[in-house]
């Protein structure tokens, strides 16, 4: 499948959109499993996301987040009941662990988002078969000049080669989320098509 890309100019503006989508997921969603992995991005995503659920409230009852990065507290402060703060293993099997872990009204139960980065060698720290093939979308935010050699790779490599990140276009929807420094690392032609205006 194809990576979708978006370009903005700023990480800051970057992560302002990545963390719109997610609010809206969990907007339109009210039983939304969403895993998060982003300990090798630094950005203001985070503080995004919370200035964004205070405006735009959401009901988190019974949203469930996979939390692979430690951030209990945060996800307490916005609005996530501790219960389902639900701390995971980077080599969890999402599709089990969700399984015992996750009991919404819906029963729907399936992981509906991960947000993800690329390391700079062009990882993403999960396991694509267990933590990001059962997702039902994906979210990369990756920002800095220094991710432009992953963010180049991600799009050169094979999906089938020996590039981590490049497994990604297996996948049936991936949005790709650079900043004008990371997304140097693609083609000049292919960053002007993806650049997009976002205030």
């Amino acid at each position: 499948m194809a990576l979708n890309f978006k370009v903005f100019e700023t990480k800051d503006i970057a992560a302002r959109y990545a963390a719109d989508v997610v609010r809206k997921q969990f907007n339109s969603d009210s039983t939304s499993v969403v895993g998060i992995h982003l300990d090798a991005e630094k950005t203001v995503f985070f503080d995004e996301l919370l200035d964004d659920v205070k405006k735009n409230p959401v009901n988190f009852s019974q949203i469930h987040i996979l939390d692979f990065d430690g951030k209990e507290d945060y996800y307490k402060e916005l609005g996530v009941p501790e219960k389902q703060i639900l701390k995971t293993d980077v080599g969890s099997d999402a599709v089990s662990f969700i399984k015992d872990n996750v009991n919404t009204d819906k029963k729907k139960n399936k992981l509906m988002l991960d947000v993800i980065t690329l390391t700079e060698d062009s990882r993403t720290g999960l396991d694509y078969d267990k933590a990001i093939h059962p997702s039902r979308e994906v979210i990369v935010l990756a920002t800095g000049k220094e991710k432009a050699k992953a963010v180049s790779q991600l799009y050169k490599e094979s999906a089938n080669g020996s590039v981590e990140s490049a497994k990604l276009k297996q996948h049936r929807m991936v949005t790709v989320i650079l900043d004008n420094e990371a997304a140097q690392g693609l083609p000049e032609d292919v960053k002007s098509y993806f650049s997009i205006q976002f205030s």
